[in-house]
C-alpha cells in the first residue's frame, strides 16, 4: 500500500498517461504514455517493497 505522500505521484502520472493516450493519439504520444505507465508500475512496486521492509523492521 502506498503512503499518502507516495500516492499523488502515481495518480498524477496515470492521469498524464491517460491524457496522452486519449482519442486517436499519434504514435509518439502512445509510446510516451506507455513509458509513463511502465514507470508508474515500477514506482508503485518499489514503494510497496520499501514500505513492507520498513514495517517489518518496526515490527521486530
Amino acid at each position: 500500500m502506498l503512503t499518502l505522500k507516495q500516492s499523488p505521484v502515481a495518480i498524477i502520472a496515470m492521469f498524464i498517461a491517460c491524457a496522452l493516450a486519449e482519442g486517436e493519439p499519434e504514435r509518439g504520444k502512445l509510446i510516451v504514455a506507455l513509458c509513463i505507465v511502465a514507470l508508474t508500475i515500477l514506482y508503485v512496486l518499489v514503494c510497496n517493497e520499501l514500505n513492507h521492509r520498513r514495517n517489518e523492521r518496526q515490527g521486530n
